[in-house]
C-alpha cells in the first residue's frame, strides 16, 4: 500500500507506563484541550473502541521533506503536503480492501488521529519504534518524521511483534533545543510535553486573540519542529516527500495571503486546522 513500516500488537489495555495519559491530565498539561480528557478509558483499551478487538495493526508513513521552508511564517514539516488524515486513511482503506480479498469477514476500525486511541503507544507496542525524549515515536529509519495509523481488528495474530529498546541513549538534544522548555523530565526517566509551554499547542490549539508573552514561536506560524530538527535519527532519515521549489514558494507566500487565498490554498492541508485569524496572530506575534 506504500507504508514504510507495519507491526501488530495484542489489543489488551495499555498501562500508565506506556501511555502516561492519566498522570499527564492530572498535572493539567493538556492546557485547554478538553477533548484529551474525554474517553480516557477508551484511549487505554481499544476493545472499548471495537468490541471483540484482539489485535492492533500499526503502520508508519514517513514524511521527511526534501527541503524546508524559510521566511517569517514557517509551517511544521508534517503539514507541508496533503492533509495526512486524508492520505493515511485512504491508504488504510486500500489495505482493508486487500486484506478482505483473503479474509472476507475481516472486521476492523481504521484510525488516523481522529478517534480516541493513542497512535504512538500502539506503534511502540507493535515494535515500530520507541517513545523519544521529545515524547514522539522515534523509528530507527524514519526518525520521528512519520505519520501513524492503525487498524483495530477482531482478528488475532499467531505472533505479535516485540517492542524495541529505547535508542535515545544519553542524547538530550531535543530537550535542549525546545525554546520553551516544554519537555519535562519525570522521576522514571521519561519525559512528557507540557502543552501550556509548547509552541505547537499555542499556534494550533490556542484560540485566544493573543498568546502569552513568554512563549517563543521561533518563526513558526503553525506547529513547531525545534525538537525534531536536532534529533540524530531525523538528521540521517531518508527523504520521503519531495517538496518542489514551486510548492515551497507557495507555502512561503501564505504569510502575505488574504483570507480567501489562505482558505483555498489550505483546503486539503493539515493547515486548515486553524482559522485565518489564528494564522495572522501567529505571524504577528
Amino acid at each position: 500500500m506504500g507504508f514504510d513500516a507495519c507491526g501488530i500488537a495484542e489489543a489488551t489495555a495499555l498501562t500508565d507506563d506506556e501511555l502516561h495519559l492519566r498522570p499527564w491530565l492530572a498535572e493539567g498539561c493538556h492546557a485547554d484541550m478538553g477533548y484529551m480528557a474525554e474517553h480516557v478509558d477508551m484511549r487505554y483499551d481499544p476493545r472499548m473502541l471495537l468490541p471483540g478487538a484482539r489485535s492492533v495493526i500499526s503502520v508508519l508513513l514517513g514524511y521527511k521533506p526534501s527541503q524546508r521552508m524559510e521566511g517569517k511564517a514557517k509551517i511544521a514539516q508534517y503539514a507541508y503536503g496533503q492533509d495526512y488524515h486524508e492520505r493515511v486513511k485512504g491508504m488504510l482503506f486500500q489495505l482493508i480492501a486487500a486484506i478482505r480479498k483473503e479474509y472476507p469477514d475481516f472486521e476492523t476500525k481504521p484510525c488516523v488521529d481522529t478517534v480516541p486511541i493513542s497512535d504512538r503507544a500502539w506503534a511502540v507496542r507493535a515494535g515500530l519504534g520507541w517513545r523519544g525524549r521529545n515524547t514522539l515515536l522515534v523509528n530507527p529509519e524514519l526518525g520521528s518524521y512519520c505519520y501513524i495509523g492503525e487498524l483495530v481488528t477482531t482478528y488475532s495474530s499467531d505472533q505479535y511483534d516485540i517492542p524495541m529498546e529505547n535508542g535515545c541513549g544519553n542524547c538530550h538534544r531535543c530537550v535542549e533545543a525546545c525554546p520553551n522548555s516544554c519537555l519535562v523530565p519525570l522521576e522514571n526517566g521519561d519525559y512528557w510535553n507540557d502543552a501550556r509551554r509548547c509552541a505547537s499547542y499555542h499556534t494550533i490549539e490556542n484560540r485566544a486573540e493573543t498568546l502569552p508573552d513568554e512563549v517563543r514561536l521561533s518563526g513558526y506560524a503553525f506547529g513547531c519542529d525545534c525538537c525534531q530538527l536536532v534529533c540524530p535519527y531525523n538528521i540521517k532519515a531518508a527523504t520521503r516527500y519531495q517538496l518542489s521549489d514551486s510548492d515551497k514558494d507557495r507555502l512561503e507566500q501564505l504569510a502575505d495571503a488574504d483570507e480567501a487565498t489562505f482558505k483555498k490554498a489550505t483546503r486539503h492541508m493539515a493547515l486548515n486546522r486553524i482559522k485565518y485569524a489564528q494564522w495572522k496572530r501567529n505571524i504577528s506575534f
